[in-house]
């Protein structure tokens, strides 16, 4: 459900609530009651379907981070095992194979990830023997194909879980259709006693007025570092873009930025608002490599994004 559809379902359920206990301001007509019926069984299917929503995104969402933090984990101590190995041998060739950072695997986007984790697996088995000093083991080699084949398993888990929350969503369009129809035949009934009844009267407007809760909602907050030093790296330009792929055609062309921020002192940002969907965000300052990020996101959620940027 989105920030839009919580408001106006808190201003469905307040509706029902004001004509509780037979609080019909002397309304006599009798299709009052069948609008407020169906009102209160749409508000209940409404609140159903929500609830199904967050049980199911979480639960996956949640299982999906804590394979894909036990990836990152594993995939990032074996690379710095390889860096270490590769710069003391002079291996420049390894080197610039494996040379990936924590945080990079951290912003890699889901495909990316098992691939190049598959790629360090790989480069480790060639050098297990040499590697053997540096902690890699055949045991931590084992362990880490395995968190590679768990988070292979678990990247379509979310994608049907998106099949049945769109069918949900559209089911959501529909009821909300029908609890709006409810309250505009109830507002008409209503009318009819603004000024026999005012006090009634302006309690519900009150009562039907939605009230906006969403716009104070964090969607994106960010840390930006110096790669090498890991301080904060303030004043970096960040923008993001509509992601071409899942963008619609007329924003893709446009090719304008969705937002712009700079990152503050102690190198934070953070973007209220953002609609859901695919971002590209890329991160410049002076002195430093350009760096880009495929940002995904969802409403209600908060997205962490970390970058650390190398120097020119």
């Amino acid at each position: 459900m989105t920030n839009g559809q919580d408001d106006h379902l808190s201003r469905d359920l307040t509706v029902v609530s004001y004509f509780s206990n037979g609080n019909h301001g002397g309304i006599t007509i009798a299709a009052l009651g069948e609008y407020l019926e169906t009102l209160a069984i749409t508000n209940s299917q409404i609140q159903e379907i929500s609830r199904m929503q967050e049980t199911e995104t979480s639960g996956v969402a949640a299982n999906k981070k804590q394979i894909r933090t036990n990836l990152n984990t594993k995939v990032s101590d074996s690379a710095r095992k390889l860096i270490a190995f590769a710069i003391l041998n002079n291996n420049l060739i390894l080197l610039a194979e494996v040379n990936y950072s924590e945080s990079e695997f951290k912003n890699f986007i889901d495909n990316e990830i098992p691939e190049k984790a598959q790629l360090i697996h790989s480069k480790a088995q060639e050098y297990l023997e040499e590697l053997l000093p540096f902690g890699i083991t055949e045991e931590t080699q084992m362990a880490l194909q395995n968190a590679i084949n768990d988070f292979r398993e678990v990247i379509s888990a979310p994608r049907i879980s998106k099949m049945a929350k769109s069918q949900a969503t559209k089911e959501l369009v529909v009821l909300f259709k029908t609890a709006e129809d409810a309250i505009e035949k109830i507002d008409s009934i209503v009318e009819m006693v603004r000024y026999t009844e005012p006090f009634f009267y302006n309690g519900y407007r009150l009562a039907r007025k939605i009230v906006i809760t969403s716009s104070g909602k964090l969607a994106v907050k960010g840390l930006v570092t110096d790669a090498q030093s890991g301080e904060p790296v303030k004043g970096v330009t960040i923008t993001f873009m509509h992601d071409g792929e899942t963008a619609p055609a007329a924003l893709a062309a446009n090719g304008e930025p969705v937002v712009t921020k700079i990152s503050a002192a102690k190198g934070g940002f953070n973007i209220k608002s953002l609609p859901a969907g695919v971002y590209r965000a890329s991160f410049k300052k002076m002195g430093y490599a350009e760096q880009f990020a495929t940002v995904n996101v969802n409403d209600g959620e908060l997205t962490t994004v970390d970058i650390a940027l190398n120097k020119n």
